[in-house]
Parts: structure tokens; C-alpha cells; sequence
């Protein structure tokens, strides 16, 4: 009777076990209706390309992708219909990368077809068609020591040798000229050993077309090894690197080169500024020579130094294109994936002439006053004017606003015009003065002793101030116009405080009247909202964003002097002779301060 027992509960658990099963079975099956086809693009080589290089045959890099909506099946690859690889396995099945090598590729046209099936039997077919031809020995220009023209390949044409490649880089399908260019990647670049580089005198020369997938990157460094931080790398006292960085919603451009001891830096401001998603190609070029370092961007001067001892080498035995890496990395300057055309280096540094005949760009050099090519003039309504004076016979104000001047030391008026001396300025009560936008005129033939100087300020008294009432700089509120040495004259500057904060408007070099300059030059600004813009001779050489312009504590304008309420840095009275000066309420259009130059005094 136990046993019999026994084998019931057996039969019981069996038939429990079965019935639970048959009820797993009986769940409906979920399946994946497949009907679109896989996505195939190829992109090197591309198609309608040449791949033209020094050798009777070359090897040739396919690269190319395939995604599907479910499961790739297979991807296959043929060269001129002879298949080179098939490839059936995938890590993740919606999504492939593939790279194959065809090498011993002569003279001729050719065709690639990649063909990708998904598991349903949906298939895409892709193809590329381009040419190998052997390239002529390349004939380098004067003092060339470097040429890539990267139609097709990474071989640089003087020495004809190939770059090592790092990580994926590619092929833009365009260029500046010819029919390719380098394509930069995540973690991509290119290098080559400086043997023939080792000159502490040199001008390279190339175009971009810029990506900003990165918001920061290296494009040139010629480096020595930081071997205590390896995988930071930012040794800076010998060799140079030319990068990029975002600056709000641009891209600047910097050269920093090392003398030994130091280091140099060539920072152009807002004058070495793009906007990066502009599309269009756009030439670089720097020199370093014994005592003087330039930088220009589509021919313009953008940066300059003279007072440096010469670039030193030691260590730097090792270029790289399209990264800071691997010796220029500390600061994150990794990969650019935009385009490179036409990389050139001399062992010259060139003048603008040579400049210009090698690149074929027009080298405008020292522009006065051009205007930043990256600037619109953002025009709000027409402003009024409130108040001018015209400095005819004395410091008499006239218009809807006519408040009463203070003399401050002996400033004087000779010939119609206001005339700066030491420790001198006039002020006068701002109440009427401060509006919300405001926009101030006037003309200046520049004295640059001293060198730096305050010119119209409406500022709040810096309480605060440990040196109180000597040293005042608080500028979280009203605004600070005035000059400063710059690099081949007197830099002019606008700060503006918004109640908790300053903003710059700096337009570097573009800001500058030279120093050998001896005529009556206009400036105007405008402060808006949103934004703080400078003109110099009708042309708008700097804007910047700013959160509003806020008047707490501010009460008096002074003019020819940063006193009383901007001393700390040294802008004190201005000895240059001044004209015309107009305040307005509103934001000055283009088109008037472009009347007020044309009408002032010349």
C-alpha cells in the first residue's frame, strides 16, 4: 500500500508538471514584423573621389556602416566584384562599422558595393566609385618642407612619407582643393616624426572647415613628452600647439609656443573668433620667428607678439594633426573631427607676400579698424539723444539733459575741443543720463601717455573698498569705458555690470588705434539688454552678451579720467584731445553711427 501510494504522488506531480508546461506552450509567440531595409553608407573611399599618390599601387581603406531596424544578417563587401569579406557575426546587430583593406590597387577606376541583408531577407546594396592614379613627384615651394594635400591619403609630399594613424581617422569627400580633404574622428589623428621639422624659425599654413562635435580641440602640437603625466600631457616650454575652444557660441583659435623657460600665448580675443557651424572653409595661418609671432585667420592679423626670445625644440619629436594628443592633453584638447586641406610648413617664417602667393589667400595683414568678420551689427530701435557738447568754447552741455559740469584738476578746451592733463576731468549729476539702453558717441585724437587711461565712466562708489576712497572698482553696476596698451597701440574696452556681475566687450587687435596714428578717430557703444557692442570708425569691431545694465549706487558721470570711481587698476585721467561727445537713450542702429562718422570731425 506505501508504495502504490508512493507512486500516486508521483503520477500527481507528474501530471502538474506536464499541465503547467502545456500551459507555457500555449502562450502566444511575439514576433517582430521586419520590413524595412538595412541602411548602408560608405564612407571612404568616396565616391567620385581620386586617390592619387606617388606609388604605381597603393593600398586602399574601405570604410563604411550598416544599421538595421532588427537584426543584421550579413554584410558583404566587394571590390570590382570580387568580394573581399563577408561578415556574419555582430557584437550589436543593429548597428556595424566595418573597415577592409584592398591592397595592391594600380592605376585605374574602381567600384565598391557593400551589400547588407537583415534576418527577414531585406537587403540594401551601396556602392562607391573612385579612381587611383600615381601622382607626379611633387615639386615643394620655397622653404616647404611639408605638404599634405590628403587627396585620398595621409602621404606628406616632400618627403613622401605616410603618417602613423591613431584610432579612425577619414576622408571628407571635399576639399578646399581637390577633391578630398581629412575628416577628423572621436580619438583620431594623425602623426609624423620631425626630423625635418626642427626649425625654431617656421610658418605653417592650412584651411578648416570646422565641426563642433567638440567644444574644445587640439589641431597642431609639436610637443615634448610629459612623462611624470602621461595621460595628461602639458608640457609647454618648448615646441607649439595651435588649438580651439569654445567661447559661448563660437570657437577661438590660440597658439601657445614654448621659448625654454616659458611660454608664449597669441590670443586674439573676438577677432580670432568663428562661428562654427557656419560651413565654410576657412584658412589658418601662424609664424614664429626669432623675436615676433603671428597669427591669421582668412588673412587677417589676429594676434601678434613681439617681445618673445624664439621657439625652442627640445623634446619635440613628434607632430600631430587633428589632436592634442598625445602630448597636448591636460587641458582636453583631444580630437577635432572638422576637415584639414592643404597643411603646409616652412621653415621660413613668411612674409605676408610669401603668405599670400603660397596659400593663395589675400593676407590683408594690419587692418585699422576692419571689422570682425564674425560680427552683425544687432540693431534696436533708433536712439535719441540727450545730451551732447560740443567743447566750442568751454564744457557746456546742451539737449533735453543738460546737467551741470565740475572741472577736476585743469582740464582745458583748445581749438574746439576738449584737452586732457594729469589729474585732470570734468563730472557731471548722471540721474537723467541712466536709462536702460544707453549709447554714448564721441571722437578722440589718442595721446598714449600714460598708456592706459579711464575715458567715460558712470560707476558706483566702492564702499567696500579696503583702500576706500583711494582704489575704486566696483563694477557689478552702471559701466566703464576706457583704453589700455595693447599690441601696436591703444586697446579700448567697455565693462558693464548687471546688479550682481561684470560682462567684457574686448575686441582684441580690432579695438586698437595704433600708436603712430595722430588724427581724430570715432568711437561709439551701445548697451542694450542683451548686449554690449563697440564701433571704431563706423565699424562694429566687438560685441558681447550681458544679462541688462543695472544703475544701483550710480550717480555722477565723469569723462577724461576713470576717476573717481575706477582707479584701482590705474585708469586715471586721459590726456588725449576729445570731441563731440553725445549721450543718447536707446540703442545706436549702424546707420546712425555710421552718420555720426561721416559727420563728425575728421
Amino acid at each position: 500500500m506505501k508504495i502504490l501510494r508512493g507512486l500516486s504522488i508521483i503520477a500527481l506531480l507528474a501530471f502538474l508538471i506536464t499541465a503547467v508546461s502545456c500551459g507555457e506552450d500555449e502562450e502566444p509567440q511575439q514576433t517582430v514584423e521586419d520590413t524595412e531595409d538595412p541602411v548602408v553608407t560608405i564612407t571612404a573611399p568616396a565616391d567620385g573621389s581620386t586617390i592619387s599618390v606617388l606609388d604605381a599601387t597603393t593600398s586602399v581603406t574601405i570604410t563604411y556602416s550598416v544599421t538595421d531596424d532588427v537584426e543584421i544578417g550579413s554584410v558583404v563587401v566587394n571590390f570590382d566584384g570580387t568580394q573581399l569579406e563577408e561578415v556574419t557575426s555582430f557584437v550589436d546587430f543593429l548597428n556595424y562599422s566595418g573597415q577592409v583593406v584592398k591592397d595592391d590597387v594600380s592605376d585605374g577606376e574602381y567600384t565598391i558595393t557593400v551589400i547588407a541583408t537583415d534576418l527577414a531577407g531585406n537587403s540594401t546594396t551601396a556602392s562607391s566609385t573612385f579612381t587611383k592614379v600615381t601622382a607626379n613627384p611633387y615639386t615643394p615651394l620655397a622653404n616647404e618642407v611639408f605638404y599634405m594635400s590628403f587627396e585620398g591619403n595621409y602621404t606628406e609630399l616632400v618627403t613622401e612619407e605616410d603618417a602613423t594613424q591613431e584610432g579612425t581617422p577619414g576622408f571628407a569627400g571635399e576639399g578646399k582643393e581637390g577633391d578630398n580633404a581629412y575628416a577628423g574622428a572621436a580619438d583620431s589623428y594623425i602623426t609624423f616624426p620631425t626630423t625635418d621639422l626642427q626649425n625654431t624659425e617656421m610658418t605653417a599654413s592650412f584651411f578648416m572647415k570646422l565641426d563642433v562635435t567638440a567644444d574644445r580641440a587640439g589641431i597642431l602640437a609639436m610637443s615634448p613628452e610629459d612623462a611624470e603625466n602621461p595621460d595628461a600631457q602639458n608640457v609647454r616650454t618648448s615646441g607649439f600647439r595651435f588649438f580651439r575652444e569654445a567661447s559661448g557660441d563660437l570657437q577661438i583659435f590660440k597658439l601657445n609656443f614654448g621659448t625654454g623657460d616659458a611660454e608664449v600665448w597669441l590670443d586674439g580675443g573676438d577677432a580670432a573668433k568663428l562661428d562654427p557651424t557656419d560651413d565654410v572653409w576657412h584658412h589658418f595661418a601662424f609664424v614664429i620667428e626669432a623675436t615676433m609671432a603671428r597669427v591669421y585667420i582668412d588673412g587677417i592679423l589676429v594676434a601678434q607678439n613681439e617681445e618673445h626670445i624664439g621657439m625652442d625644440l627640445t623634446g619635440c619629436d613628434l607632430l600631430s594633426i587633428g589632436s592634442g594628443a598625445p602630448r597636448f592633453t591636460g587641458w582636453g584638447h583631444m580630437s577635432d573631427n572638422s576637415y584639414i586641406d592643404e597643411l603646409r610648413i616652412f621653415n621660413k617664417a613668411l612674409t605676408d607676400a610669401e603668405l599670400e602667393a603660397a596659400s593663395g589667400v589675400e593676407i590683408l595683414g594690419e587692418q585699422e579698424f576692419d571689422p570682425n568678420p564674425q560680427l552683425t551689427p544687432v540693431d534696436g530701435a533708433d536712439a535719441t539723444e540727450l545730451m551732447r557738447m560740443t567743447f566750442d568754447t568751454d564744457f557746456t552741455t546742451s539737449g533735453t539733459v543738460t546737467p551741470t559740469v565740475t572741472t577736476v584738476g585743469s582740464p582745458t578746451v583748445s581749438g574746439a575741443a576738449y584737452v586732457g592733463a594729469a589729474d585732470s576731468y570734468i563730472t557731471m549729476p548722471a540721474t537723467d543720463l541712466m536709462k536702460t539702453n544707453i549709447s554714448v558717441s564721441f571722437w578722440v585724437n589718442v595721446n598714449n601717455t600714460p598708456d592706459r587711461a579711464g575715458i567715460i565712466v558712470i560707476g558706483p562708489e566702492d564702499t567696500g573698498n579696503a583702500d576706500y576712497p583711494d582704489v575704486q572698482n566696483n563694477r557689478t553696476s552702471g559701466f566703464r569705458f576706457f583704453r589700455e596698451a595693447g599690441t601696436r597701440g591703444q586697446r579700448y574696452k567697455l565693462n558693464v555690470g548687471n546688479g550682481t556681475a561684470d560682462s567684457w566687450a574686448d575686441g582684441g587687435e580690432y579695438a586698437e588705434i595704433p600708436d603712430d596714428v595722430n588724427e581724430m578717430r570715432h568711437i561709439a557703444f551701445t548697451i542694450s539688454d542683451t548686449l554690449a557692442q563697440v564701433y571704431m570708425n563706423g565699424i562694429l569691431v566687438t560685441q558681447s552678451s550681458i544679462g541688462g545694465l543695472d544703475w544701483t549706487g550710480c550717480d555722477i558721470m565723469s569723462f577724461g579720467s576713470g576717476a573717481p570711481r575706477f582707479t584701482e587698476w590705474g585708469h586715471l585721467a586721459d590726456e588725449s584731445t576729445f570731441d563731440d561727445l553725445r549721450v543718447y537713450e536707446g540703442v545706436l542702429t549702424s546707420t546712425q553711427v555710421a552718420g555720426l562718422k561721416s559727420d563728425g570731425p575728421q
